[in-house]
């Protein structure tokens, strides 16, 4: 993603030592304000731009339409900027502000991950919710000053983030963008706030974005949630007990994972230990989402089986089902075929990232259903609802949960949070687990793994939930993820990657306590000890 080759002939607004700039997106291309319809004009606190006409293609062509903006100072010095823009025939698609004179050389998009330059005098740009968790990035300039830019939005849209050298200003750009929610997209469109400004700490920025969350999407922090089962706070040890490889190689049975969880118990108390099952369901991810206990592993019985055992050791059993990913094949068996999640432009988004078997190949069977598709909505709840009646499971992990495309026809984050909501009145002391995340999901899930540390600027996340490892976590001894497509990605000694926040993490493959004993025993030792400790903004 880079910057356009030409001179896109903007037209910028100053207030004090900023520009800003928009552009306005349709459908079928890229309009700036027609500089021969353009007024300018102060206002009691900014200033205000208004465009009768627009002009495309480096002002070569014009045609009607128009566009606003305006920027006001707040009263902590910030620019609070809004925006709007009309196409009579074509349908607007986004918005894209540019500011210049921050001189950008560097942009946090999340906790711990900043980027440069990547090319040239370019940063790529980031996406919110798809890429980073918060629509808030921090930007350092030449001058080390630390500058904010937050989005205000109410509703989850897509937001951009990205910085070019532009040739013609002879100036870094800071570039921010809003996309409309494919489902309303009309003639005009509307762009949200964006408050941009300094900050000496980011904290406050962060705990801003927190009351915004708790104001518009009803978060409720941890310690005041209603909806998490109280015996969370009593989990010190979380086990990942791996089942079956989507090759058909099964690293425990459900009868091994008894004799596990006897081994462990004998260790810590069970009441502090989730077990958690990846794989439970025969051939990893190939089967989704039939969510049917292996015949391998020792079919109903034996899940039915292991169930009670944990529980009359004091264990709580999570199994892992998909928020979305479906195998073409199996959907076709269910009568879901049209469940598929679609992109901005409406086509089907698939599973296009795993070569399971090492052939070289990736394994391309896979589609990402939409959990806002009403008949896959249904289908997850009444599964969900099975598993917890049938076998009494103390919860529900869903994979890829943080996926979310602009859907023409539903919302991916709507149908989760109607999940939810169904499973939390249905089955109260139900355990909702998520796999990796944005803001927004945080009110959904009371306990996440995140493939990467910590959740958001500043540790957000622990506003709102408590994290465990990551399902390629490695297991004493080798050091492998057993069932994960990263299984080997993160080897080497859990031990070396403790983080304190993280609920401690055991990872159990074939021959982790039987080759392992001491490391495995080691870990459980640290484990007891464990309490919560949630850096960050609280």
């Amino acid at each position: 993603m880079y910057t356009i080759g030409y001179d896109f002939k903007d037209s910028f607004v100053s207030l004090d030592g900023l520009s800003f700039s928009l552009r306005l997106f349709t459908e079928v291309n890229a309009y700036a304000p027609d500089p021969e319809k353009v007024t300018i004009e102060d206002t009691e606190n900014g200033v205000r731009l208004h465009a009768s006409g627009l002009a495309w293609a480096g002002g070569q062509k014009n045609c009607d339409g128009e566009v606003e903006m305006t920027i006001t100072r707040g009263v902590d010095g910030r620019y609070i900027v809004r925006g709007s823009g009309k196409h009579p025939k074509e349908i607007c698609k986004s918005i894209l502000l540019q500011v210049y004179g921050i001189n950008v050389i560097s942009i946090q998009f999340d906790q711990n991950k900043t980027s440069t330059f990547e090319f040239n005098r370019d940063i790529r740009a980031r996406h919110y919710p798809k890429d980073i968790k918060m629509p808030l990035v921090f930007v350092e300039d030449r001058l080390e000053q630390h500058w904010f830019a937050l989005s205000k939005d109410d509703k989850l849209r897509a937001k951009g983030f990205a910085s070019h050298y532009d040739p013609f200003l002879e100036a870094q750009i800071l570039d921010i963008a809003h996309e409309e929610d494919k489902r309303y997209r009309s003639h005009t469109i509307q762009m949200p706030e964006w408050h941009i400004g300094t900050c000496v700490k980011k904290e406050s920025i962060i705990k801003e974005r927190c009351l915004d969350l708790e104001k518009n999407f009803d978060l409720v922090p941890f310690t005041d949630r209603k909806d998490t089962p109280e015996w969370l706070n009593e989990i010190k040890l979380v086990t990942i007990l791996h089942g079956e490889h989507w090759t058909g190689h099964v690293f425990n049975t459900f009868a091994d994972m008894e004799k596990i969880l006897e081994w462990i118990t004998k260790r810590i108390d069970g009441s502090n230990v989730l077990a958690f099952l990846p794989g439970w369901d025969g051939r990893y991810y190939y089967n989704y989402p039939e969510y049917q206990p292996s015949k391998d592993m020792g079919g109903a019985q034996g899940f039915q089986r292991l169930v009670k055992k944990a529980h009359d050791l004091g264990v709580k059993v999570v199994p892992m089902l998909g928020a979305n990913n479906a195998n073409i094949e199996v959907i076709k068996q269910l009568g879901l075929e049209n469940i598929a999640m679609k992109d901005t432009w409406g086509h089907e988004v698939r599973c296009d990232w795993v070569d399971w078997d090492y052939d070289l190949f990736i394994e391309n069977n896979c589609i990402l259903a939409n959990m806002g598709h009403p008949d896959f909505l249904k289908y997850m709840i009444d599964k969900s609802s099975d598993l917890i009646h049938s076998y009494g499971v103390d919860g529900i992990f869903l994979d890829i949960s943080r996926w979310w495309e602009n859907d023409p026809n539903y919302s991916p984050y709507e149908g989760l949070v109607e999940w939810a909501k169904e499973m939390k009145r249905l089955h109260p002391e139900t355990l909702l687990f998520g796999e990796n995340s944005y803001d927004v999901l945080w009110g959904i899930f009371s306990l996440f793994h995140e493939r990467k540390r910590p959740g958001g600027h500043g540790a957000a996340l622990y506003r709102y939930a408590r994290q465990t490892h990551y399902l390629a976590y490695p297991a004493p001894g080798k050091g492998s993820g057993g069932i994960h497509e990263y299984a080997w990605n993160e080897n080497g000694f859990p031990w070396e990657r403790d983080i304190p926040e993280l609920i401690p993490t055991l990872s159990i493959v074939e021959d982790t306590i039987s080759n392992h004993k001491q490391a495995t025993e080691l870990l459980i030792e640290k484990a007891k000890s464990w309490v919560p400790v949630h850096p960050g903004i609280i």
